[in-house]
C-alpha cells in the first residue's frame, strides 16, 4: 500500500493538486492508497507505529513540510521506507539531492541532522538555518497573503534589503570568538540550495558532517543588491571582503539586538541568539 501525507496548506497551491495526480498514478499501477493531512495527525511517530512496514510513505510537499516531518519523528527509528513528491515553493531540500526519480526516497538523508537551540527551544534542520535579513524575508513572505513565487520572494528581499539595519555580531566558530560589525546575516548551510535554488553556500554537501558558516557583513547597501542576483549562481563567494564562509561544526551567534530567525524557511522574529551543532 501507499500512505500519501500531503500538506493542505502549501502556499504555491499545487499540494491538493499534486496530490490527486498522485493518487490516479498509483490506482492506475494497481497500488492501494490512503490520503491523510498531515496536520490532522496529531503524532507521525505514532501513526508511523500503525502502518505496515511494508508500505511506502510518501510526502507530498516542500522543505516546510520535511521540516516538519523530521522534527515530528524526532529520535525515532523508522521502519517504513520514507518517500517525498515535490509540491512546495523552494524544494531545496530534493534539488540537493540531484535525483531523477519522480518519487525520491530520503530515509538515507534525514538522520544526523544538525541542530539549532534558541529561546530555549530546539530544532532540526535540512538545508541551513540563519538570523538577520535572510529570515526577515522568510519572514515576510511567511506571513503575505501572496502566493510564494521566486518573483515574491525576490521581490521581498529588496524591500527587506532596504529597511533592514546591519548590528553588530559575536560569532564563535568551533571555539573561536569574533566580533563581526554590520552584520546582514549569519548562515549555517547544511545544503547548497536555500531560498528556492539559490546557491548560498556552493559548496556545502549534505552528505559529510560539516556545515558552511556564512557572514555577509560590512557591505554597502548599495552593493547589496549588486551582489544578491550573483547568489543563484554562487559568484558571490568571490566578494571576499564581505563574504566570510567557514567550515565548522559548532557555531553560537549573539546579536546586539533582536532579530529574526529562520530554519529551512521556517521564521521565528524576536531573537538575538542561536546555537548550532552538526
Amino acid at each position: 500500500m501507499d500512505v500519501i501525507l500531503y500538506n493542505p496548506l502549501s502556499r504555491n497551491g499545487k499540494s491538493k493538486e499534486t496530490v490527486l495526480e498522485l493518487q490516479k498514478e498509483l490506482l492506475a499501477s494497481g497500488s492501494e492508497v490512503e490520503t491523510h493531512n498531515i496536520f490532522e495527525i496529531v503524532s507521525v511517530r505514532d501513526f508511523l507505529v500503525t502502518v505496515d512496514q511494508k508500505d511506502r510513505i510518501i510526502f507530498v510537499g516542500g522543505d516546510g513540510t520535511l521540516h516538519h516531518l523530521v522534527n515530528s519523528i524526532r529520535g525515532f527509528d523508522i521502519k517504513q521506507p520514507l518517500y517525498v513528491l515535490k509540491a512546495g515553493t523552494g524544494n531545496d531540500f530534493i534539488r540537493s539531492l540531484k535525483s531523477k526519480e519522480h518519487i525520491i526516497e530520503i530515509t538515507p538523508y534525514i538522520k544526523d541532522l544538525p541542530k539549532v537551540k534558541y529561546a530555549q527551544k530546539e530544532s532540526l534542520f535540512l538545508n541551513g538555518t540563519g538570523m538577520g535579513v535572510d529570515a526577515m524575508v522568510c519572514h515576510f513572505v511567511n506571513t503575505s497573503t501572496k502566493k510564494k513565487t521566486a518573483l515574491n520572494y525576490f521581490k521581498t528581499a529588496l524591500k527587506c534589503f532596504l529597511t533592514f539595519k546591519p548590528k553588530k555580531a559575536v560569532i564563535t566558530i568551533d571555539g573561536v570568538e569574533k566580533t563581526y560589525k554590520k552584520v546582514w546575516f549569519a548562515l549555517a548551510a547544511n545544503s547548497c540550495y536555500m531560498g528556492g535554488g539559490m546557491r548560498f553556500s556552493p559548496k556545502s554537501k549534505r552528505d559529510d558532517d560539516i556545515l558552511e558558516m556564512m557572514i555577509i557583513h560590512r557591505i554597502p547597501r548599495i552593493l547589496l543588491f549588486v551582489i544578491f542576483p550573483t547568489i543563484y549562481l554562487g559568484w558571490h563567494v568571490m566578494f571576499k571582503r564581505y563574504v566570510t564562509i567557514i567550515p565548522c561544526k559548532e557555531v553560537k551567534v549573539q546579536y546586539e539586538t533582536k532579530t529574526y530567525l529562520q530554519m529551512d524557511g521556517e521564521s521565528v522574529s524576536e531573537i538575538d541568539y542561536m546555537e548550532i551543532k552538526r
